[in-house]
């Protein structure tokens, strides 16, 4: 756990990302899911790839398309190492994000990402990972019914599936372009 910490702080401070939370850091690990397709799907399959994961919903009116166009720009701007990055989208209203609302919800940005979505039992040990929260918020004036608030980090793992970094919702493409390309370049031993 010491290690980890250092090896986030090290390379946050390498990467420049002054805002990246410190001391916080979540458990991640792996879990299964089921993806935007329906097909089941598990963190270990992203083996190799350095993953960015953040925790939202469809409905969200703006924190996740707002994270969405970010990381967007943020494959965009990693040119040719964007094939080494896979996003993920894990939705915290699994009543009303089924796969193909997720996947019509992805077609809207020029991201390779999958969206993820399960049990609630699932989605909760999901979040209890990496650490992140929500709360179904009663709206029933609504014609939704009820809104999500839920946390807005984004957690960048290692080709080897450990959470690196962590960036708040504030965080720039910019910044996130540095913290990704530190996990892409090779190391040297």
């Amino acid at each position: 756990m010491r290690r980890r910490a250092f090896l986030t702080v090290a390379l946050a401070l390498s990467a420049g990302l002054s805002a990246c939370s410190k001391g916080d850091d979540p458990a991640g690990g792996d879990f299964s899911l089921t993806d935007h397709t329906g097909a089941p799907f598990s963190l270990s399959s992203q083996r190799g790839k350095v993953v960015m994961l953040f925790f939202g919903y469809t409905m969200c009116p703006d924190v996740c398309p707002t994270t969405l166009s970010k990381l967007s720009a943020v494959a965009s701007r990693l040119g040719p190492g964007a094939a080494q990055v896979k996003t993920l989208y894990v939705t915290v209203d699994p009543d009303r994000d089924t796969p193909a609302v997720l996947k019509a919800d992805l077609e809207l940005f020029s991201l390779d990402a999958l969206g993820l979505t399960g049990t609630r039992a699932q989605i909760d040990s999901v979040v209890a990972q990496y650490g992140a929260s929500y709360k179904i918020v009663p709206t029933p004036e609504s014609a939704a019914k009820y809104s999500v608030t839920h946390s807005t980090s984004l957690y960048v793992l290692d080709q080897q599936g450990t959470v690196r970094l962590t960036f708040p919702y504030e965080a720039t493409a910019d910044e996130i372009v540095k913290g990704v390309q530190t996990l892409l370049a090779p190391t040297t031993k």
